[in-house]
């Protein structure tokens, strides 16, 4: 998680949470733990922030401490695999 990007205010904070935990459930979203506290909960830019910036829902989920700080800015795998799965598939243009 970056230092530089704009954090969300708490009320507004809490609310994304709610809505997220309504949408995927109340668990990490890699990992799959269970949130019992709101401390243990981050929100985290599937696509990393540094390329999708902004707080659109469709670019959030929840994640655990860990989990959030260990992927950062990276791209999660599935999306490099889905990402090179249509590179491939592309039709090569004559030049």
């Amino acid at each position: 998680m970056s230092s530089k990007r704009t954090h969300l205010k708490r009320e507004r904070r809490i609310k994304v949470i709610a809505r997220l935990a309504e949408r995927d459930g109340h668990h990490c979203f890699y990992c799959g733990q269970l949130f019992t506290e709101f401390a243990q909960v981050t929100i985290d830019h599937y696509v990393p922030y540094r390329l999708w910036r902004g707080w659109r829902q469709e670019n959030l989920v929840l994640a655990c401490v860990v989990c959030n700080e260990t992927k950062g800015d990276l791209l999660p795998w599935p999306l490099v695999w889905l990402l090179l799965a249509q590179r491939r598939e592309a039709p090569v243009l004559a030049a």
